[in-house]
């Protein structure tokens, strides 16, 4: 606990058995490694984050190791995920009994001859669980997922909720080049009141100049569907870039993405591949 604390952007050495906690792994340029979900079991601390930064944390893991007493396992798990107001009572229904209550913890559920792990936590949208199975579970889990709950939704459906609740993702929304700031998730993966941790002085100096950086994660309500990667643009010149894109029953076409702060203001204006998008705040509102 101590040694990821050190590294961490959030308070790990506060996690009781049974907590997870959000955290990002930043370079001493400040800029985003990997944003993970860090779980503490009775024996151990488990890290879930993005398999295409995997092996790039651990090799810094192992850069920062020096003498610390501690060892890393890359186990192959497979991580479902159940949305929705009806959650809790779908898992019930598939025999998952054991369901966490609040956001930021989980447990240990028993199924079939075995047990799975169930987490609730701030980065999954519409009230989500996910669902930590070993590789030998997959096929009877997805079975009972299937029979009681029917198909899986698509990446866009998950994308929508996503964009809805203003919820970015490492690897879809933020990249390497991306300072915590810009993201607006700075109360979601940091701790004002630790100690020393890679990246510090960067967050430290932002946070000294009242958090103003050059671009801003907002939302666009647009005309119609725009592209994810596509340029957003405001009197001829690109001033952002659309990171994930959905279509809301509530709101319609909607986006997400980053905006250069001269027009980050709620409610105006700009352009994405000819489409006319406003502005928004994230999440969402009506």
């Amino acid at each position: 606990m101590k040694f990821l604390h050190n590294l961490l952007s959030n308070d790990i050495a506060g996690l009781a058995t049974g907590q997870s906690r959000l955290a990002a792994l930043m370079n001493l340029k400040g800029q985003q490694i990997a944003w993970m979900r860090v779980s503490a079991e009775a024996d151990a601390l488990v890290c879930e984050l993005p398999i295409a930064v995997r092996d790039t944390v651990i090799e810094t893991f192992l850069h920062y190791k020096v003498g610390a007493p501690v060892r890393f396992e890359k186990p192959e798990t497979v991580v479902f995920g159940v949305f929705g107001a009806k959650a809790a009572e779908m898992l019930n229904a598939c025999g998952f009994t054991a369901l966490p209550a609040e956001p930021d913890t989980f447990v240990t559920c028993p199924f079939l001859d075995d047990s799975v792990r169930i987490h609730r936590a701030p980065d999954l949208p519409a009230s989500g669980f996910s669902i930590h199975v070993e590789p030998a579970q997959v096929e009877a889990v997805t079975q009972v997922l299937l029979s009681h709950i029917g198909a899986a939704i698509t990446a866009f459906t998950l994308d929508t909720l996503r964009v809805e609740e203003g919820l970015p993702w490492h690897g879809v929304d933020v990249i390497e080049e991306n300072l915590l700031h810009e993201t607006g998730q700075l109360s979601v993966y940091h701790s004002s009141s630790k100690g020393c941790y890679l990246g510090q002085e960067v967050i430290a100096r932002l946070e000294g100049r009242g958090g103003n950086v050059n671009k801003r994660f907002l939302g666009l309500r647009c005309a119609s569907v725009v592209a994810a990667g596509a340029s957003i643009v405001a009197e001829d010149k690109v001033i952002g870039r659309v990171t994930s894109v959905g279509m809301s029953p509530k709101f319609g076409p909607i986006a997400m993405g980053y905006i250069h702060r001269s027009h980050a203001e709620p409610g105006g204006t700009v352009n994405v591949d000819g489409v006319s998008c406003t502005v928004s705040n994230l999440p969402f509102e009506l």
